[in-house]
């Protein structure tokens, strides 16, 4: 079949979203990760993050002007930082004939070797995309637990010593620094622009962003990041996204983590989700025990895998 391959800048609010969309949902349907693809969650994923760069797309049309293939290349958040490939996603029909080989290629030429890239997220259980990444001399950089369960609003339980409340503009600094502590691996820059980063996406929602802070004064404890999100396939349950939670690791942790958890998944209840969602560092089993106490079950293994970097000519 005749593959005609462009490479785009991307540009958010055209049918290009939904035909992304569409491609991706395709592709996941059956497999333990798969989940809402809509044109929100293209633009949430593609957008630039600040002022960086466009997103560069590579697209492989087939004879009818439809899309069958595609990969991305997200310039990173600030200096340090990794860039994001999103994909090669491949129609089903047109695996295994060496497209997504073809759109990796295509992609890879978009970077400088000395650039560092992760992947999206790669189920374990698709072998032959880690296959890809493989063939290519890319490595596994790390991995995490992809989490599921039902969404229902939590039972109410006395909470003491804390509060939990959706976060504000004056809340910014503080949660950087709680980035800062939490994530001591991150960029500087990241972690500063923590909060304009997450509400910036397309999916966010006020009631989503909850910080938990003492009773009386004190520093920020704990904050976590919620993203509702729909699909128009009835199929397909709305879920929430628990796209991450930051806690400051101490002895008061226990006391912190339920009541975060339980308030976020409410969050999403009001929102209209039928499922959790969540994807956590294989490391932070502290996390992940807090979020099965919540009613999530670990379905799949997640690897990042990572470009292969120019070596030093020192």
């Amino acid at each position: 079949m005749t593959q005609n391959i462009t490479i785009k800048p991307y540009q958010p609010g055209t049918g290009l979203d939904e035909e992304l969309a569409g491609l991706g949902y395709s592709v996941m349907c059956g497999w333990p990760d798969q989940r809402p693809v809509t044109p929100s969650l293209v633009r949430s994923r593609l957008r630039p993050i600040g002022d960086g760069p466009p997103t560069r797309l590579v697209l492989a049309r087939d004879q009818h002007d439809q899309l069958i293939g595609a990969a991305a290349l997200r310039h990173p958040a600030a200096r340090g930082a990794p860039a994001r490939l999103w994909g090669p996603v491949v129609a089903q029909d047109q695996q295994r004939r060496g497209l997504g080989t073809r759109l990796l290629k295509e992609a890879t030429a978009l970077w400088s070797p000395s650039m560092p890239v992760l992947t999206a997220e790669i189920p374990a259980t698709r072998a032959h995309g880690g296959a890809l990444y493989e063939r290519a001399n890319w490595n596994v950089h790390s991995e995490a637990v992809l989490m599921k369960g039902p969404a229902a609003a939590p039972s109410p339980r006395p909470v003491f010593g804390v509060v939990v409340r959706p976060a504000c503009k004056s809340d910014a600094g503080a949660l950087s620094h709680l980035y800062e502590t939490v994530r001591p691996g991150q960029s500087l820059a990241v972690a500063a622009g923590t909060w304009n980063r997450w509400c910036a996406d397309e999916r966010f929602v006020p009631d989503g962003l909850l910080v938990c802070v003492p009773a009386g004064k004190g520093d920020l404890l704990a904050a976590a990041l919620a993203y509702p999100l729909a699909h128009s396939t009835p199929d397909e349950p709305p879920e929430v996204l628990i796209a991450d939670v930051l806690i400051r690791p101490g002895p008061g942790r226990a006391s912190v983590a339920g009541p975060l958890i339980r308030a976020a998944i409410a969050s999403g209840v009001q929102h209209g989700a039928h499922v959790i969602r969540a994807i956590v560092p294989e490391a932070d089993q502290l996390l992940i025990d807090d979020l099965s106490a919540a009613g999530l079950t670990p379905v799949e293994t997640i690897r990042y895998y990572q470009a292969p970097m120019a070596r030093s000519t020192m």
